[in-house]
């Protein structure tokens, strides 16, 4: 019988990563490993403390449609699509046709491109993942969380890692090899960014073109931009929600550079090349002396540097108030 079909799965194929293995170590990601050679299959009801969010990650390649379900108020959501892969290495979201399908107007969650929300005050206090098709499958990745899951710091969480400042190669996205799609590439040009840093050099257009979301038409989705990372470099690499700068400083600290997601209004950063933005993701590459962030921000004009500081306390809202607080992680073998 197929690897893909229900009737198929080996019903605990997928396993949570505990102790040293975990990669990302935060109570709100859980990695989940495949259980011998099958990678078809469905993980063990995960439960976790109360979360409204959820985005499920994934590293591998071949044909595959991996979906989520929440336990909200003792009762499970249906499955829902959370992407698919095929061998031509093509990446997607959920289309409207299988959302209208797998998740009816009264369900308790609704999915929003790359992220599974939790409809009404009652969080989900567990999660199931489920993984049909064939390929090599290594890994999936599900960060759980509340918005307002935060803290601000305003103390070097690491000795020594204020002051560190990586060397990260620079990219404007102005400069992408089809100045047509300029404006929507921020994520795959600081993609760019970090992987030339862990020495895997690729056009900004080829990695747009990789990250592509086909169902949503779209180069900014989550897991489709780290899914790219994990096969290009041959690492690993996630989404997940972080609630501070303390949790990057322990990734810059580790030499591994941050891509963050932050949205911000007119005045909220100085410094920032556009006035606003309703989302873009950046580069974090290390602190200044007093705790500053610097980044590289592919949003920088013509004969603009990207690499600037933003201050701290700004830099907080923007991606952790106004924005989610999202991350991507991205580790080289």
């Amino acid at each position: 019988m197929e690897s893909g079909t229900l009737e198929g799965m080996k019903r605990f194929a997928w396993t949570p990563v505990t102790g040293n293995g975990r990669r990302f170590d935060s109570p709100r990601f859980t990695e989940l490993q495949p259980g011998g050679a099958a990678t078809a299959g469905e993980s063990p009801e995960v439960r976790v403390a109360p979360f409204e969010r959820a985005v499920l990650s994934w590293n591998g390649e071949g044909d595959w449609r991996l979906e989520m379900r929440l336990l909200v108020g003792g009762a499970w959501t249906p499955y829902a699509p959370l992407g698919a892969l095929t061998r031509d290495g093509r990446q997607r979201s959920a289309t409207r046709a299988e959302e209208s399908l797998s998740l009816p107007k009264d369900a308790r969650a609704s999915l929003e491109v790359d992220t599974l929300v939790v409809r009404g005050r009652e969080p989900a206090t567990a999660f199931q993942v489920r993984a049909r098709g064939e390929g090599d499958l290594r890994v999936l990745t599900v960060t759980h969380y509340r918005r307002d899951d935060r803290r601000y710091t305003d103390r070097p969480a690491v000795p020594g890692v204020w002051g560190v400042t990586l060397p990260v190669p620079e990219r404007r996205q102005r400069d992408v090899e089809d100045p047509r799609i300029s404006g929507d590439v921020c994520s795959p040009t600081s993609l760019g960014m970090v992987l030339e840093y862990h020495g895997r050099r690729h056009r900004t257009l080829d990695l747009a073109q990789a990250a592509r979301d086909t169902a949503a038409g779209i180069y900014g989705n989550w897991p489709c931009n780290t899914g790219v990372a994990a096969r290009l470099l041959g690492g690993w690499a996630a989404v997940a929600k972080m609630a501070g700068f303390d949790e990057v400083e322990r990734e810059i600290a580790a030499r591994r550079p941050v891509i963050l997601s932050h949205r911000w209004e007119r005045g909220d950063l100085t410094g920032a090349p556009v006035s606003r933005s309703n989302g873009h993701l950046i580069v974090a590459v290390g602190f200044t002396e007093s705790g500053d962030v610097v980044v590289n921000d592919p949003a920088a004009r013509q004969n603009e540097s990207p690499r600037r500081v933003y201050r701290r306390r700004e830099l907080f809202k923007t991606w952790q108030e106004r924005g989610e607080g999202i991350a991507y992680l991205i580790h080289p073998s």
